[in-house]
């Protein structure tokens, strides 16, 4: 309840600009981008936003943010970035004709947008059920009263109504997927692959890789990524490294000069678990402050462990092994998310119960037994239409087209 009285507190102040919004002309030549609710610079909204940056001098790229720490290290770095709730961001969001977001309208300015194109990226393929779709967190049962709260404030404050003009989708069954949970017609989703695709493909875009395994040496001969989802919107206690045996996983990376890297959610970085990693010599977890961008990680990955995380359908295009970790597969699904289909056949690699099984997998792949590759083939060409790095560019055409149109 107190978040929707905030919601309607805000509402009320924030109306007055959102009507004189309106009467700001749109420019076809200034575009905004923000992702994470303003939190981070990263994903499908960053990578667009360097191509459109660097190909497009005349469009004014901006980037809107409500995180300070973030806004002062992108202006050190070039970025043109203002606070989404300044003066400039009020500015740039009136006046901008498309809004590029990856989670909703909190990514940027929700008060000013409502006239431009709104382009939603989403954050991923979704294996969990999302938005409409997603019965344990976004449609929970609310007492009547609050259902009538929140529709009413639906139609007093517009800009609480998330409707998006374009949904950007990877593939065909991607779009099925969005169809259903966000209710929109299918017209407006438009396949033209992610901007992250071209990060994935691309070498340079990668993270240095001497900086990312730091003081490791060059006999290392794999490196493996672990790469957990969260469970209970980040709110939950689960400890996903409990009963691990690191000191036994540390000795067979040893043995096969390996190493693991561990990357969690970042809803979970501020959690116990983060320490474990830290007395083993073949166990290392990612500096999020430097390295928090995954999709410049996964380039120099030779094996993906993970469990419900959609990471594992974007690391399909390097046709690389990956091994499920499910371990905690019931309790998820009746506590956290349901899934789209069968969890077994949605996955394209082994399905272990424990480390054990893990590292009876990764000593196949390491030996190079590779029993999944056709699996892997045909799930990504289920989900995905392309596998080049055009994806920015049939974007930035589908864009201008509709801008084209509607003038």
């Amino acid at each position: 309840m107190s978040k929707t009285l905030k919601k309607l507190f805000f509402g009320i102040i924030c109306y007055p600009i959102y009507l004189f919004s309106k009467l700001i002309p749109k420019s076809n030549n200034i575009w905004i981008f923000g992702a994470w609710f303003g939190e981070k610079y990263t994903d499908n909204p960053s990578y667009l936003y360097e191509y459109v940056n660097n190909k497009y001098p005349d469009i004014k790229s901006v980037w809107l943010s409500n995180n300070k720490n973030e806004i002062y290290k992108l202006r050190k770095n070039g970025i043109c970035v203002n606070h989404k709730y300044s003066l400039l961001g009020f500015w740039y969001g009136s006046r901008a004709s498309v809004s590029f977001i990856n989670c909703g309208f909190e990514d940027v300015n929700k008060y000013c947008i409502n006239n431009s194109l709104i382009v939603q990226f989403w954050h991923g393929v979704p294996l969990k059920k999302i938005k409409y779709d997603d019965m344990i967190n976004e449609n929970i049962q609310r007492h009547p009263f609050i259902n009538i709260v929140r529709n009413v404030l639906l139609i007093l404050f517009p800009f609480l109504n998330e409707k998006f003009n374009l949904i950007i989708s990877s593939g065909y069954k991607t779009s099925v997927r969005f169809e259903s949970a966000f209710r929109i017609d299918r017209s407006k989703i438009i396949e033209t692959g992610y901007p992250r695709m071209d990060i994935l493909l691309s070498e340079k875009s990668a993270y240095n890789k001497t900086k990312l395994l730091g003081n490791y040496d060059k006999s290392i001969e794999k490196i493996i990524l672990y790469s957990p989802t969260h469970r209970e919107e980040g709110k939950g206690n689960s400890n996903l490294l409990y009963n691990s045996d690191l000191d036994k996983i540390n000795k067979f990376l040893q043995e096969h000069n390996s190493i693991m890297l561990i990357k969690m959610h970042y809803y979970d970085l501020t959690k116990k678990s983060l320490d474990y990693g830290l007395e083993f010599s073949n166990i290392q977890f990612i500096n999020d402050s430097d390295f928090n961008d995954i999709n410049r990680i996964l380039r120099h990955i030779d094996i993906l462990i993970t469990d419900y995380s959609s990471v594992f359908y974007d690391y399909l295009v390097l046709d690389r092994p990956i091994i499920f970790a499910p371990f905690d597969l019931d309790k998820y699904q009746q506590i956290d998310r349901e899934f789209y289909e069968d969890y077994n056949s949605a996955t394209p690699g082994p399905i272990c119960k424990n480390w054990n099984e893990i590292q009876v997998q990764l000593e196949n792949y390491i030996s190079n037994i590779d029993l999944y590759k056709k699996e892997r083939n045909e799930i990504f060409n289920r989900f995905f239409k392309y596998s080049d790095t055009d994806n920015c560019k049939r974007i930035i055409n589908t864009v201008t087209q509709h801008l084209s149109t509607a003038s």
